[in-house]
C-alpha cells in the first residue's frame, strides 16, 4: 500500500504517461481519503516492478546534501 499526500499525487499525475494502464486504473480506482489517496498494489509478478520504483521515488524525500 503507498498513501499519496496532496503533492504526492500532483507527482504521480506528472509521471502518470509513464506508468502502465494496470497501474494507473488501480490508482484512480483507490479511495481518496482526508489524508490522502491509498493505493493497495499487489504484485503478482515483476512486470510493474519498474513502475513500483517510479511511484516509491515519489515518495521519497530529496537527498539535501548534494
Amino acid at each position: 500500500m503507498i498513501i499519496f499526500g496532496k503533492n504526492e499525487r500532483e507527482k504521480f499525475e506528472d509521471i502518470r504517461d509513464t506508468l502502465s494502464d494496470a497501474v494507473c486504473r488501480r490508482y484512480d480506482e483507490a479511495k481518496t481519503y482526508r489524508d490522502g489517496k491509498w493505493v493497495m498494489f499487489e504484485p503478482t509478478d515483476t512486470s510493474e516492478f519498474d513502475d513500483y520504483m517510479k511511484l516509491l521515488a515519489v515518495k521519497r524525500k530529496p537527498n539535501r546534501k548534494q
